[in-house]
């Protein structure tokens, strides 16, 4: 039978890592909706005002029902498995779990998702900046060569050791990275493993007047606000469904507290979506008349237009845009519009999911609702959804 008084639970982190917050509100909406739990967390950012974040060991004593850690930590993990409440890790930088449940983003999954992105732009240089010996980063490194491997195309590769590079100069830290960058063939995609080292990247591209996305499409992973709308140009990047994550997170550990088995002693859950900024926005296309053509599209979304007048705008007949359309991107004109509209309506509700429907429909050239519908569901593969309190479904939150 289920406690009538909150279950005590620490949440232990070592490091502010962006993602965590969304975590916490992923624990928080199951926590309310099972008993509102008695959540207990010291981030780590209050070594600055003299306190001390808690760790595994500082908890001897301490009378609670679950901790949810985040550690890489071997020592730490032999001590949690051998704790006489149930503990979960969030942390992959580890190949095992160690005998400790986790929870935590699909890597090889997001992995795929940045070179499918930068695929889908038209890049066929790809390059992937990561850490040696972090599990989390040989994922990421993998499900990304292998998804650009199915396109035909090879990775240039560049690993730098955290431990090593922590104590150097900002500018000793960036010189590898920029000769590396130098090195690269271009235009060339590079996923950087995460949104810290895409920023790093961004920096040594400024050092040798490289142009980010004429020269380098840059992808980084969190989806850390600061860094990705506070970047110029403005970062890409994917999100690690962490809101899924800190529900799934808890739902695993209501089930270990009331002293059922794990069913699955690691759950991965897939990245949410690429969040596109300027950082990739364009289309590497070596027909120029069709580039001609998509730029033509992308500056007139919220105008409504058609194929033949693209054509006009480029000096060609319809039938001839189409076929340089088919053979460069494997895609007719008018498939490739109705993408473009979609992605920015899909843009429009991140900014603000209280839009209208017309407003919508206005904004991104739709001639319809009833097209909008359409044509959303054709490109995302389900149409927009809204809660019960009006607002769009984020895909975040989905």
């Amino acid at each position: 039978m289920r406690k009538t008084t909150p279950y005590r639970i620490a949440i232990l982190y070592p490091t502010s890592v962006p993602w965590m917050a969304r975590c916490l509100d992923g624990i928080r909406q199951f926590a309310k909706q099972h008993g509102d739990w008695h959540l207990f967390t010291t981030p780590p950012a209050i070594h600055g005002v003299g306190e001390g974040a808690v760790s595994l060991t500082s908890l001897k004593g301490w009378h609670g029902h679950g901790i949810i850690l985040a550690s890489n930590n071997t020592n730490e993990l032999t001590r949690a498995r051998r704790m006489k409440i149930p503990v979960i890790n969030l942390a992959g930088g580890l190949e095992s779990g160690h005998g400790v449940p986790r929870v935590m983003v699909d890597h090889h999954a997001a992995g795929r998702l940045a070179a499918e992105h930068l695929i889908s732009r038209g890049l066929t240089n790809l390059a992937f900046f990561g850490w040696e010996n972090l599990a989390y980063s040989e994922k990421r490194q993998r499900g990304f060569v292998e998804r650009a491997a199915e396109s035909g195309l090879e990775c240039e590769v560049m690993l730098r050791e955290a431990d090593k590079e922590k104590d150097l100069s900002w500018t000793r830290r960036i010189a590898e990275p920029t000769r590396w960058l130098s090195s690269l063939p271009k235009p060339c995609g590079v996923f950087a493993v995460h949104d810290f080292r895409a920023q790093l990247l961004m920096e040594a591209c400024q050092e040798i007047d490289l142009l980010i996305p004429e020269d380098i499409a840059l992808v980084g992973m969190d989806n850390d606000d600061i860094i990705c709308e506070h970047s110029i140009p403005t970062l890409t990047s994917i999100s690690r469904s962490s809101v899924e994550v800190g529900y799934r997170t808890a739902a695993l550990l209501d089930q270990l507290i009331q002293g059922n088995e794990p069913t699955e002693q690691e759950i991965l859950v897939p990245p949410a979506k690429v969040y596109a900024r300027q950082s990739t926005d364009m289309h590497y296309c070596s027909d120029e008349l069709v580039a001609q053509a998509i730029a033509y599209m992308t500056n007139r979304l919220n105008r409504d237009f058609g194929i033949s007048d693209v054509a006009d705008a480029v000096n060609v007949s319809r039938r001839k845009l189409e076929m340089r359309f088919a053979s460069a991107l494997g895609s007719s004109p008018r498939s490739y519009l109705t993408k473009l509209r979609v992605q920015r309506a899909q843009a429009l509700l991140e900014l603000d999911p209280k839009r209208t429907i017309q407003s919508l429909v206005a904004d991104c050239g739709f001639r319809s609702r009833q097209t909008f519908y359409e044509s959303f569901k054709r490109v995302v593969g389900h149409p927009p959804e809204r809660t019960k309190k009006g607002e769009f479904i984020s895909p975040e939150d989905s």
